[in-house]
């Protein structure tokens, strides 16, 4: 059977979500954002981007209430690479969430590296222009553009792939309350000022993960705006005692800026396992 030449081509991009094993927030930069210190982590959870070429690009539908303005990371990636190549796009687009929104893993971000990784491919955009229109886009979208396991420094866009983990699983709850990273941030207030990243305890950690030492993971896994978040949300910090006693777990941590809660297993006791690298 012959492929008709006029039946519309479409392309389904997968996105994944990410989770932060470890996250620290130190002092504030003169650019206005926070050093950090961050171990990343994408797993098998997937919203699904869906390309429509040669379709105006003014035409985005979604399963959520998402205009097509400077809000949305889509849109800003479009722009951004079409004043990159100096010429409009001609790029339809349907995003299927399926990660919540303001959770903490990543979604917007992710669905922005997976939107430039096709364009860069398409347009032969070079890979240090893409990490530069996807540093201008949002701190998280750097990492997705390649994915797996990495850690992150500065405001998390400057990168370290240590080799990816593997054969770790977790399960996810989601409060329903989305906390939004300025909030979060603000939250935190003075108390990361002057605060020392551990470095060092990172690299143990990341050891501590391919030695399978549970219980030096457990210790050493950690996230900052925990306390903060849950002190302003008790609802939160009510949910992550509830999901805590669920199950027996390595760790329980909140990732990103919230809201999202995640239990940490070895090997496939948990919904979403680590997946690895996206980058080829």
């Amino acid at each position: 059977m012959v492929a008709d030449r006029n039946e519309p081509v479409e392309i389904t991009l997968k996105c994944p979500a990410k989770i932060n094993l470890f996250l620290e927030v130190g002092q504030k930069r003169e650019d206005g954002y926070h050093e950090i210190l961050t171990i990343f982590q994408t797993i098998d959870l997937y919203d699904e981007l869906i390309l429509h070429p040669g379709v105006p690009t003014g035409y985005f539908r979604s399963n959520i209430d998402l205009a097509w303005n400077g809000s949305n990371t889509l849109y800003k990636a479009v722009k951004a690479v079409e004043k990159h190549l100096g010429k409009e796009l001609a790029l339809g687009m349907e995003l299927k969430k399926k990660i919540p929104a303001g959770g903490g893993l990543g979604g917007g971000s992710s669905d922005a590296a997976a939107l430039l990784r096709y364009l860069g491919e398409t347009f032969h955009i070079e890979r240090e222009a893409l990490f530069e229109v996807a540093c201008s886009i949002g701190s998280d979208v750097p990492f997705f553009l390649r994915g797996g396991t990495a850690i992150g420094t500065g405001r998390g866009e400057v990168l370290t792939f240590p080799g990816d983990l593997e054969d770790y699983s977790v399960d996810l709850c989601f409060p329903g309350i989305g906390v939004s990273t300025p909030l979060a941030y603000t939250l935190l207030g003075r108390s990361a000022d002057g605060h020392e990243l551990g470095n060092k305890e990172v690299e143990k950690l990341l050891s501590a993960l391919r030695e399978r030492d549970l219980t030096l993971i457990g210790r050493l896994s950690k996230n900052d705006f925990e306390g903060p978040v849950f002190a302003m949300f008790p609802e939160i910090g009510r949910a992550y005692d509830k999901f805590k006693e669920k199950r027996e777990a390595i760790a329980t941590r909140m990732t990103g800026s919230g809201s999202t809660l995640f239990s940490l297993f070895e090997g496939t006791k948990g919904e979403y396992r680590f997946i690895t690298s996206t980058d080829g």
